[in-house]
């Protein structure tokens, strides 16, 4: 076998296979989204060092796919680190978690997006250091740039229907079916539409223009945060035509 690739990964999720092997869906930097079989992964003097497992970040060793094949060859992995800091406090864990549900969800196999890894490993950096708050703030404003960069993040510069310029919220509608906010005389075009403070809306522009280093200091009021979760589960449950588990937990 030749023209393996070695490549930064971030381990999104592993499965025991057999006796010695894993099955790995890795992100990478320049070979994107990837599973493939890691044969001899949990021998302890092997090439993975005794395996890979979820939110393990280092080097992957990637061969070619073979023709006809489902799943690639994983020829070593070595770990930088694991986030240790994650596993320091519940509100954090679960913010990572929900990053590596939002990442197996919305990026492509073979796809390389260089934005979505250096984003990704971002945001779990800045957990590793975050109060219960802001691991909070910065997996929304994860979900919420990544939402941006995929297309998907709504219109909330103006009513979707009537262009009526979305200026001075107070309260309004956000629809996923129509595509973004619905205001006073058009949000019976949607019953099911979310309805969202102006601090709702506010906290979505900022958080989707980033950078994400700045959810760090906006860490809204409980109110806000609550509706902040709510716009953004019912955005990204319509756009994937499912929910997230992982969003239960924040």
């Amino acid at each position: 076998m030749s023209s393996a690739r070695r490549t930064q990964a971030l381990v999104l999720r592993a499965y025991d296979y057999g006796e010695t092997s894993q099955i790995l869906h890795l992100l990478t930097r320049e070979e994107g989204r990837v599973h493939g079989i890691a044969k001899g992964a949990r021998r302890l003097n092997g090439s993975f060092h005794g395996g890979a497992d979820s939110l393990h970040l280092g080097e992957a060793l990637v061969y070619p796919r073979r023709p006809g094949a489902e799943l690639r060859t994983l020829g070593g992995f070595s770990a930088s680190t694991h986030f240790p800091g994650l596993r320091e406090r519940i509100p954090r864990f679960n913010a990572g978690a929900h990053v590596l549900a939002l990442l197996l969800a919305f990026t492509r196999e073979e796809a390389p997006d260089s934005f979505v890894f250096d984003l990704s490993v971002s945001a779990l950096r800045l957990l590793e250091v975050a109060d219960d708050e802001q691991a909070a703030s910065i997996g929304a404003g994860f979900e919420a740039m990544l939402l941006r960069h995929a297309g998907f993040l709504p219109d909330l510069a103006q009513c979707v229907l009537c262009g009526k310029p979305a200026r001075n919220v107070t309260t309004a509608r956000l629809s996923p079916l129509r595509g973004g906010l619905l205001c006073r005389e058009c949000a019976s075009d949607d019953p099911h539409a979310v309805r969202v403070s102006g601090a709702v809306v506010a906290a979505l522009r900022d958080l989707g223009s980033g950078p994400l280093a700045a959810a760090l200091r906006r860490t809204p009021d409980t109110a806000t945060a609550r509706g902040l979760r709510e716009a953004l589960d019912a955005w990204t449950t319509v756009v994937l035509d499912r929910p997230l588990s992982t969003s239960r937990f924040l």
